[in-house]
C-alpha cells in the first residue's frame, strides 16, 4: 500500500516530521493566540512534558522496530483484513478506521477501568493543558498500549505502512485538539463534525468526571457520536482543568508523576 504513494522510508519521515513541525507551529501559536490566558512559565511545562515523552521514547523506538518485524512476518501467516481482497486504498482506509476505533476504546478502558485509570491519570493531572500535553504519558500506559496493540495489529493484517500512515494523519489532530489555541466557535463547530476540536477536548480534560469521561476520539469524531460519549457545552467559563489533589505544584514534577501510579 506505502509503495502507491509514499515508501515506508518516506512515511517514517513525514510522520517524525509532521510531529515535530506542527507541535513546533502549535506551540507559537499559543503564546500568540491563547485560549487560557495567564499561563506562565510554559518553558517549563514544555520541558516537563516533553521529558516525560523522552522516556517514552525509550519504549516507543525499540517496540516500532519490533512491531515491524513482527507484522511483516505476520502478514504471511495471517492476511487478516487482507482476505478481502480489497484495493489497497480501500484496504488501508479500512484498516486506518479499525486503528482508530482500537484508539477510542483504549483510551475509553483508561478512564472505566481503575489499574488502567491510575496511569492515564498522569496525563490527566496536567491544569496547563497545551499541545506539550499531548505527548505527556506515564511510562507504564506506552508500555500496556504497546503490549495490547501488537496482536491487534496482527489479527487485522496491518503492516507497519498503515501504522505510520494512521500516525501521519493522527498525530497532527491530537497535538491540535491538546493545544491552547483560541479558535473561532464557527470553526470549532465545523472541526468536529470530522474531528475532535479543542472546545471538545478541554471538557475532557475537565476536572469534573462527568465532563472528563467523555469526547474520547483520538482522530475522529465518529465513535463518539456513535458510542454516546459525545459531550458539548456552549460555554466554557470556569472550567477547571486538571484533577483536584494532583495538579499542585509539588506533584507535577518529573519523580511525582512517574512514582503517582504506584502511591496508595
Amino acid at each position: 500500500m506505502a509503495d502507491i504513494f509514499f515508501s515506508i522510508p518516506d512515511l517514517r519521515i513525514l510522520s517524525y516530521g509532521t510531529t515535530i513541525a506542527g507541535g513546533v507551529l502549535l506551540w507559537i501559536l499559543e503564546g500568540l493566540f491563547p485560549f487560557f490566558s495567564g499561563q506562565k512559565r510554559r518553558d517549563l511545562h514544555a520541558r516537563l512534558n516533553l521529558s516525560m515523552a523522552g522516556l517514552n521514547l525509550l519504549i516507543l523506538l525499540p517496540s516500532g522496530i519490533l512491531m515491524a518485524f513482527v507484522l511483516e512476518w505476520s502478514k504471511n501467516v495471517w492476511p487478516g483484513i487482507g482476505m478481502l481482497a480489497l484495493h489497497p486504498l480501500a484496504e488501508a482506509v479500512l484498516i486506518i478506521l479499525v486503528i482508530d476505533l482500537w484508539m477510542y476504546v483504549w483510551h475509553r478502558l483508561n478512564h472505566e477501568t481503575a489499574f488502567l485509570w491510575r496511569f492515564h491519570s498522569v496525563h490527566h493531572s496536567d491544569a496547563s493543558l497545551d499541545v506539550t500535553t499531548s505527548w505527556r504519558f506515564h511510562y507504564m500506559e506506552i508500555l500496556i498500549s504497546e503490549m495490547l496493540r501488537l496482536p491487534l495489529f496482527m489479527l487485522m493484517g496491518a503492516g507497519i505502512e498503515h501504522l505510520l500512515l494512521y500516525s501521519l494523519l493522527m498525530t497532527p489532530v491530537i497535538e491540535f485538539h491538546h493545544s491552547n489555541i483560541s479558535v473561532p466557535r464557527a470553526l470549532d463547530r465545523l472541526v468536529r463534525i470530522v474531528i475532535p476540536s479543542p472546545i471538545m477536548h478541554r471538557l475532557h480534560h475537565s476536572r469534573e468526571r462527568s465532563e472528563h469521561d467523555s469526547n474520547y476520539g483520538s482522530m475522529l469524531s465518529l465513535w463518539d457520536r456513535l458510542f454516546g460519549s459525545f459531550l458539548m457545552k456552549e460555554s466554557l467559563d470556569g472550567l477547571r482543568l486538571g484533577l483536584d489533589h494532583e495538579s499542585d505544584s509539588d506533584k507535577q514534577r518529573i519523580l511525582a508523576l512517574l512514582q503517582r501510579p504506584f502511591r496508595p
